[in-house]
């Protein structure tokens, strides 16, 4: 994953509207140099950079909403998204097709290579409606923002009792959507919490600058989850997308899905059983508590 461009000259006492503004401008640079690189080529890892620069933008217009008119901004951030996403949906199963395809003889090579034929059939759609969104962002949605960025006004330091209001209701949140899931743990409770733990990241990462040692310790704690939550996640898009092909695909492609399904299954449970230990050590560590405190 890219790290985000570091936003120099920033502290606790800062102004939170000139914190703002600064890490705006920041977080557009970096969603425009993995533009840059897309230029030729909607290239894998350009597309899964650029897609987490998009997603690091929109938690910072997010957390800066209440200083401007930053809402209408962040849904036109989130059809670029939402555009990169739909590509790299394809060139995530299309690469794990391939991936299992080179590891078998014929004829069960064949049925994989189909399946991923079929797959990444989608791509030319997908790849024109997001050229269509890049589009439209760099000559809209960027004049726009910056635009607006310079405008932002308000009360509230970068470092203050405000923000850290804040992260602790986000923090709420995550912690409840980790008790939802220990009772229930089912795919839709999974990437609930998956999205809000990332969310929570993105939201600390903005203000390191100001509580560095508050915010690397929340970190510290959040990518591991975040990252088993992440092959949860890919797990059940895999089950979802197979057991679509097992009902509706044509008679090879409906062998190759069946064939790969209790893999999948197996796998999943697996990562469901590592994403538990994961909670449950957030829970006998009482970590959501003693982040609580590190906010206070």
């Amino acid at each position: 994953m890219p790290r985000p461009t570091p936003t120099r000259g920033l502290g606790p006492r800062s102004r939170l509207s000139e914190a703002a503004r600064r890490l705006l401008a920041s977080r557009v640079a970096d969603v425009r140099h993995e533009e840059d690189a897309l230029a030729e080529a909607l290239t894998e890892d350009g597309v899964h950079d650029m897609r987490v620069s998009t997603r690091r933008l929109r938690a910072a217009l997010k957390v800066f909403r209440g200083l401007g008119d930053l809402a209408p901004l962040e849904q036109q951030v989130k059809k670029l998204q939402d555009a990169l996403g739909e590509v790299r949906d394809v060139h995530v199963q299309g690469a794990w097709l391939k991936q299992l395809a080179r590891r078998e003889k014929p004829p069960k090579r064949a049925r994989l290579e189909a399946l991923r034929s079929r797959v990444e059939s989608q791509l030319g759609a997908k790849e024109k409606k997001l050229r269509r969104e890049l589009k439209r962002w760099g000559e809209k949605t960027v004049p726009a923002l910056l635009d607006e960025a310079r405008r932002l006004k308000g009360p509230g330091r970068y470092g203050g009792q405000r923000v850290r209001r804040q992260l602790r209701r986000r923090l709420r949140k995550v912690e409840q959507l980790m008790e939802d899931y220990s009772a229930a743990p089912d795919a839709l409770t999974a990437h609930e919490l998956r999205k809000d733990v990332k969310k929570l990241r993105y939201e600390a990462e903005l203000f390191r600058p100001a509580m560095r040692r508050r915010m690397e310790a929340l970190l510290e704690a959040l990518v591991p989850l975040q990252e088993l939550l992440g092959e949860l996640h890919d797990s059940d898009v895999r089950l979802e997308l197979l057991e679509g092909f097992a009902a509706e695909g044509t008679a090879t492609e409906r062998t190759a899905a069946r064939a790969l399904l209790e893999h999948v299954r197996e796998e999943r449970a697996g990562r469901a059983a590592r994403t538990a230990r994961e909670l449950q050590r957030w829970h006998a560590e009482q970590l959501t508590r003693g982040l609580r405190h590190l906010l206070e």
